[in-house]
C-alpha cells in the first residue's frame, strides 16, 4: 500500500473538503507512529514501523481524524487527544469496518478469540457482579453506621480504605441496576449517568461494542447553537473581567512593594562591590580580567582648576577562539570521509571547505535565454546525454562508463561549453546589432538611426530573452522535472528563487536544473545560483552534483552547505526524486517531480554516497 492508496481510503472513509496529502517518511520512529501537521495539513506516517497493511491504516485514519476535527472546529492550541477526538476517532474507525475497509482481524488467531471470550464472560461478567454485590453490601452498611452512631465516611476512609467517590459509584451500580455483563468500568460509565433515559442509551451502546469515549460523547447533552454574536459577546465580558481583576492584582504589589523596607542585602552588596573594586583594578595576574576603579570626584584646587583622576582602564572585549578543522587522512580530493560511523549517523564527514564559483554571467535566466533557440537546446540535449563534446569517448547514457560524476567534473565541463556557447552567442548579437545601426544610419540619418538602432539592438540582444523576462520559470520543451520543495534547516528556499530553468529529459531521463536565488542577509541584497545536474546512474538510480556560482561568496548560505554534500545518490520511485539529509546542524529536504511517470509506487529510501566510495 502506497501513500496515495492511503489517501484514497482515508477519502472513501468520510469526505474532506480541506485539502490534505500524506506521505511516507520511509523512517522507523520508537516515539510515534505518524504526525499531523496543522499548518500544512500534511499527514505524516512512520511506514517502516508496521509490517502489515492495516497496522498502518489504524495510524493514518487515526491521524486523519486530527484533520477532519482541524476541519470542523479549527486549529486548537492544548490538548489534542480530547473526548471529542476518540469518539470521532472510533466512529471513523467503525465506518471504516462498515464499508470493508479495515478490520480487527481476530478471526485469523483461534486463540485470541478464544482467550477474548474468556475474558469477557468470565472475567468482565464475574468482575461486574462482585462490584454490584459489593454496591449491595455498602449501601447496607451505611444503614447500619447510622444505627451505630458510626460516621460513613469515616467508616469508608479507615475502615474499608477505598475512595469515596468509588464507593459512591458502586452503590449507584446496586441502585440503578446496571447489567453486570457490561464489566466493571462501563458499569462506572453508565451509572455515573443521572438521566434514566441516557443511561438505558448507555448501556445498548456498551452491549454494541462501541468504546466509552464514543458512548460518552453520544449521551451528553449537545450545546445549542448560540448565537455569533452573543458568543463573541460574552467572550469580550469575560477578558475585560480578567483585565480588571489582573491590573487590581497587579495595584496590590506595587502599593505592599512600596511599604516594604528595602532589603539589607543590597548595601552590603554595593559596599562590597565599592571595597573589591581597587582590588580588581590592582591585580595583573595572568588570566585575570580587570576590573576598572570607580573614579574619584574631581577635586577643585585654589586657583579654580580641576585635577581629575587618571581615565579607568577600557575593558577589552574577549578573544574567542575559533574551532580549526583538522584534515581527514582518508584520501579524496573533495576531502570526504568514507564509510566510517560519522556518516552512518547522518555527519557529512567534512573535512575540507569547497571554494564556490563566483558569478561569470551564466545563470538560470541566461540558460533560459539560450534555450529559446533550437540550436542551442539540441547542443544542451547532447551535451546530457553524452560526453563526446567535453573530450570524452563514452556517452553518459552508458552507465558503465562515468558511474560516479567524481568531484562534480561532468557538471563542470558542461557549465563550461554553456559559458563558452553564452559568449559566442552574445558575440554574433553584438555584431547584427552593429549592422542593424549601421543599416538605419545609413537610411534615415543620426536621429532615426538612434531610434532603428534601438530597436535592432533590441531585437537581437534579446533573442529568446523578452520571452522569459517576465516568467520566473522557464521549462524547455518537454522539461523532465518540477522542483516541488528545497526545505534546508526549515526555511523553504524555494520561496526565494527568483527565476528557475529545468532542460529537457535526455535519452537516459538525465537533466539539468537551474535556480537564481535572492535574498538578503546583513541587510544586504545577495544572488547565487545553484545547478542540479540529476544524472540517472541505472533504472530507478539517481545522481544528484551540484554546482554553486555566488557573488560575493557566502559560506553561510543554506545553498553552500547543501553544495558542500554533493554528489548524492538518491533512488527514484513513481514520478518522486525524494532526497532527505538530516545531522546534527543541517536537515534537507530535495523534491523533484518527474514529468514522465514510473510504474512504481511509494517513496524512495535515501543514500547518501560519498564521490571516492
Amino acid at each position: 500500500m502506497n501513500q496515495d492508496q492511503v489517501k484514497e481510503i482515508l477519502l472513501q472513509i468520510e469526505e474532506s473538503g480541506l485539502e490534505f496529502s500524506v506521505t511516507f517518511t520511509g523512517k522507523a520512529s520508537k516515539k510515534v507512529n505518524g504526525l499531523y501537521k496543522s499548518d500544512t495539513h500534511e499527514i505524516l506516517l512512520h511506514n517502516k514501523n508496521f509490517s502489515v497493511d492495516n497496522e498502518l491504516l489504524y495510524t493514518a485514519i487515526h491521524e486523519y481524524t486530527h484533520h477532519r476535527l482541524c476541519e470542523l472546529d479549527g486549529t486548537r492550541s492544548g490538548r489534542v487527544h480530547t473526548q471529542r477526538f476518540w469518539s470521532y476517532f472510533h466512529r471513523l474507525l467503525q465506518k471504516a469496518e462498515e464499508k470493508g475497509l479495515y478490520k480487527i482481524a481476530m478471526e485469523e488467531s483461534p486463540e485470541l478469540l478464544e482467550l477474548t471470550d474468556t475474558i469477557r464472560t468470565t472475567i468482565m461478567a464475574e468482575d461486574g457482579k462482585l462490584m454490584k454485590e459489593l454496591g449491595r453490601l455498602l449501601s447496607k452498611a451505611r444503614v447500619l453506621c447510622k444505627q451505630a452512631g458510626v460516621r460513613y465516611e469515616d467508616y469508608i476512609d479507615r475502615v474499608l480504605c477505598l475512595p469515596r467517590a468509588s464507593a459512591a459509584t458502586i452503590e449507584k451500580i446496586h441502585a440503578f441496576d446496571v447489567k453486570p455483563e457490561l464489566g466493571y468500568e462501563a458499569m462506572k460509565v453508565v451509572a455515573n449517568i443521572a438521566n434514566p433515559d441516557k443511561r438505558a442509551a448507555a448501556e445498548d451502546l456498551f452491549l454494541q461494542k462501541h468504546s466509552p469515549a464514543f458512548v460518552r460523547d453520544s449521551v451528553k447533552n449537545k450545546p445549542q447553537d448560540e448565537d455569533p454574536r452573543r458568543k463573541l459577546e460574552n467572550e469580550k465580558r469575560r477578558i475585560e473581567r480578567t483585565i480588571v481583576s489582573l491590573q487590581a492584582r497587579l495595584s496590590e504589589l506595587e502599593d505592599t512593594l512600596a511599604k516594604m523596607p528595602v532589603t539589607p542585602f543590597i548595601f552590603c552588596f554595593f559596599f562590597l562591590l565599592r571595597l573589591l573594586s581597587p582590588l580588581a583594578a590592582d591585580n595583573t595576574g595572568a588570566g585575570q580580567m580587570q576590573i576598572p576603579a570607580i573614579p574619584d570626584i574631581p577635586e577643585v584646587t585654589i586657583g579654580g582648576g580641576i585635577t581629575r583622576p587618571p581615565a579607568p582602564p577600557v575593558i577589552q572585549p574577549p578573544a574567542f577562539l575559533q574551532q580549526k578543522r583538522t584534515p581527514s587522512s582518508a584520501a579524496g580530493a573533495k576531502g570526504k570521509q568514507t564509510g566510517n560511523a560519522a556518516a552512518a549517523s547522518g555527519n557529512s564527514g567534512k573535512s575540507d571547505i569547497k571554494k564556490s564559483t563566483a558569478l561569470n554571467g551564466l545563470n538560470a535566466k541566461t540558460l533560459a535565454a539560450l534555450s529559446q533557440n533550437s540550436g542551442n537546446l539540441t547542443l544542451l540535449n547532447n551535451l546530457l546525454g553524452t560526453d563526446a563534446g567535453l573530450g570524452g569517448n563514452t556517452g553518459l547514457g552508458n552507465v558503465s562508463g562515468l558511474q560516479t560524476d567524481t568531484g562534480g567534473a561532468v557538471l563542470t565541463k558542461i557549465l563550461s561549453e554553456l559559458e563558452k556557447l553564452q559568449a559566442q552567442t552574445a558575440q554574433k548579437e553584438n555584431t547584427q546589432t552593429g549592422q542593424a545601426v549601421q543599416k538605419a544610419t545609413a537610411s534615415t540619418g543620426n536621429t532615426g538611426a538612434e531610434t532603428n538602432g534601438n530597436n535592432a539592438a533590441g531585437t537581437a540582444g534579446n533573442t529568446g530573452a523578452d520571452n522569459t523576462a517576465n516568467t520566473p520559470t522557464a521549462l524547455a520543451q518537454g522539461a523532465a522535472a518540477e522542483l516541488i520543495r528545497l526545505r534546508i534547516n526549515g526555511k523553504e528556499i524555494k520561496d526565494d528563487l527568483v527565476y528557475t530553468f529545468c532542460s529537457a529529459p535526455a535519452a537516459n531521463g538525465s537533466f539539468l536544473y537551474g535556480a537564481d536565488r535572492r535574498f538578503t542577509a546583513n541587510g544586504a541584497e545577495l544572488n547565487e545560483t545553484a545547478y542540479f545536474l540529476c544524472r540517472k546512474t541505472e533504472t530507478q538510480l539517481y545522481e544528484i552534483t551540484m554546482d554553486l556560482r555566488q557573488e560575493p561568496l557566502n559560506a553561510n548560505s543554506f545553498l553552500y552547505k547543501l553544495y558542500q554534500l554533493s554528489p548524492v545518490s538518491v533512488e527514484q520511485t513513481s514520478d518522486i526524486i525524494f532526497w532527505h539529509y538530516k545531522a546534527s546542524d543541517l536537515e534537507v529536504e530535495l523534491i523533484f517531480r518527474l514529468k514522465e511517470t514510473s510504474k512504481n509506487c511509494g517513496f524512495s529510501r535515501f543514500i547518501i554516497k560519498d564521490a571516492k566510495a
